[in-house]
C-alpha cells in the first residue's frame, strides 16, 4: 500500500472491516445509496480508494453547491491520508433543477469547474481523481471522457443487469439504502410524550435512578444478555421497554456509560451492535432535552462500528442540538470529520481496560469524558489540523462487488 506523501503509513485494515470493491463507474448509483444509508441528492459524493485493489476506504458527501476552491478540496485530504485512500472517485447528484437531462435538449453537465478544481487539489496531494460523474436516476455521464461513443452528451443508461447484480448482492448482506437523509432523520422523531411505550421507559428508568451511580460490569452484562435475548427472537414481555430503559440508564453516567462503550466495541458480537443500534434508536426517541445527548452518542458509535457513517452523524445533529456541551458528541464529530476510520475507535478501546475506566471520575457525562481520556486527547490533536465540513463521512462497504 502506497501512503501519501508527507503522512504516515496508515494500520493495516482489520480482517473484520468493512470492505467493498469498486469495479468501473457503472457501479456508482448502485454502491453510493449503499455506502450513505440513503439516496444522495443535491450531493457531491467522493470515494476513497485503496490503490491497486480499489476497495472502498473512506466515503463523504458534501452539499452542493460546492466553490470550485481547491483549498477546500485539499481539507479532504488528511482524512484519505489516515486511511491509505491514493484514488478517488467523483459522484455529482445535482438538484431537480440543476438535472442537464429534464429537458429534450441535453444541458452542460453542472457545478464542472467544482470537478476540476478537486482533481487538481487531489493531484497536487498525490491523490488520483480516476473519474468523475454526473448521476440522475439510472443515466450517468462522465465529466472528463471526451469519447461520444462512451459517454454521449445526452448521457447513457447504465445496464440495468449491473445494477440489479449489485443491488442483489448488497441488499443479500442486509443493506437497504432510505430514500433520502430527511428519511433517516425521521427514525429519531420524538415519541409524543404520553405514548404507551416511553410512559413504560420512563418507569424503567425512574426505578433504576437510585442505583445508576453504582452501576459496574455486572449491569452491562445483563444489558447484553438482555441483547442476546432479543435478537434470538425470545419472546419476553416488556423486553424492549426493558432494554431502553437499562440503556438509558447506563448512558447517563460516566462509569456505565465507557463499560457499555468498550463492551460494544472490543471483540463485540455485530449481531449485538445490530441489536443495540435499535434499543438505542428507541432510547433517543424516549428522551428530552439534555438526556438525549449521551444515548445518541452511544447510538452515533454503534453506527459508526457498522459502518453507518450517515446515521452517525444523524445521532451526532440529535445529541450536539440535546447538549452543546456533550463532550462525547463532540469528539465522535472531530473523528468523522477527521475521516478516522471506524476501526480506530475499537482499537483505542481496547486500550482502555475495565479497571482503568472503573477508576475514573465518576458522576454524570455531561462536560467531560474522563473514561475516554486517550480519545480525547487525539480528538483535541485533530482540532488542531484540517477538519471537514461536510456531513456523511465514514469508511463503509457491505462486501466485495
Amino acid at each position: 500500500m502506497t501512503a501519501i506523501p508527507g503522512h504516515p503509513r496508515p494500520p493495516e485494515t482489520p480482517s473484520d472491516a468493512p470492505r467493498l470493491v469498486v469495479r468501473g463507474p457503472d457501479c456508482l448509483p448502485a454502491v453510493v445509496p449503499h455506502l450513505l444509508g440513503f439516496h444522495p441528492e443535491d450531493s457531491v459524493v467522493v470515494l476513497g480508494l485503496e490503490p491497486g485493489t480499489h476497495a472502498v476506504r473512506v466515503t463523504l458527501r458534501l452539499d452542493l453547491p460546492v466553490e470550485p476552491d481547491r483549498d477546500a478540496w485539499a481539507a479532504l485530504l488528511p482524512a484519505f491520508a489516515r486511511v491509505g485512500a491514493t484514488e478517488a472517485l467523483l459522484c455529482v447528484y445535482p438538484s431537480p433543477d440543476a438535472d442537464p437531462w429534464r429537458e429534450a435538449r441535453a444541458r452542460d453537465l453542472p457545478v464542472r469547474p467544482v470537478l476540476d478544481a478537486a482533481a487538481e487539489a487531489f493531484a497536487d496531494a498525490g491523490v488520483a481523481a480516476l473519474d468523475a460523474v454526473c448521476v440522475v436516476g439510472d443515466r450517468m455521464r462522465s465529466y472528463w471522457c471526451r469519447d461520444e461513443r462512451c459517454c454521449p452528451r445526452e448521457g447513457r443508461l447504465i445496464p440495468h443487469e449491473e445494477l440489479l447484480r449489485i443491488e442483489a448482492e448488497l441488499v443479500g448482506t442486509g443493506s437497504a439504502p432510505l430514500q433520502s437523509r430527511r428519511t433517516l432523520e425521521r427514525l429519531l422523531d420524538p415519541r409524543a410524550d404520553d405514548d404507551p411505550f416511553r410512559v413504560e421507559v420512563l418507569d424503567e428508568v425512574e426505578a433504576r435512578a437510585d442505583d445508576v451511580a453504582s452501576y459496574g460490569p455486572d449491569d452491562v452484562g445483563s444489558f447484553l444478555l438482555g441483547l442476546a435475548a432479543q435478537a434470538a427472537g425470545l419472546d419476553q414481555p416488556n423486553l424492549q421497554a426493558a432494554l431502553v430503559g437499562m440503556v438509558t440508564s447506563l448512558a447517563s453516567w460516566v462509569r456505565p456509560r465507557d463499560l457499555l462503550l468498550r463492551a460494544l466495541s472490543v471483540d463485540a458480537d455485530p449481531t449485538l451492535v445490530r441489536a443495540a443500534r435499535g434499543v438505542l434508536v428507541e432510547a433517543v426517541r424516549c428522551a428530552r432535552g439534555p438526556g438525549v445527548a449521551p444515548v445518541a452518542s452511544v447510538l452515533a458509535v454503534c453506527a459508526w462500528l457498522s459502518g453507518d457513517g450517515a446515521m452517525a452523524r444523524v445521532a451526532l445533529a440529535r445529541a450536539e442540538a440535546a447538549d452543546t456541551g456533550y463532550s462525547l458528541a463532540r469528539l465522535l464529530s472531530a473523528a468523522l470529520d477527521a475521516g478516522i476510520p471506524p476501526w480506530t475507535w475499537a482499537s483505542m478501546m481496547e486500550g482502555i481496560s475495565e479497571a482503568r475506566i472503573l477508576e475514573t471520575g465518576d458522576g454524570p457525562p455531561r462536560s467531560a469524558a474522563p473514561g475516554l481520556a486517550a480519545w480525547e486527547l487525539e480528538a483535541d490533536r485533530l482540532r488542531g489540523g484540517d477538519l471537514l465540513d461536510d456531513e456523511d463521512h465514514g469508511a463503509t462497504g457491505s462486501g466485495p462487488l
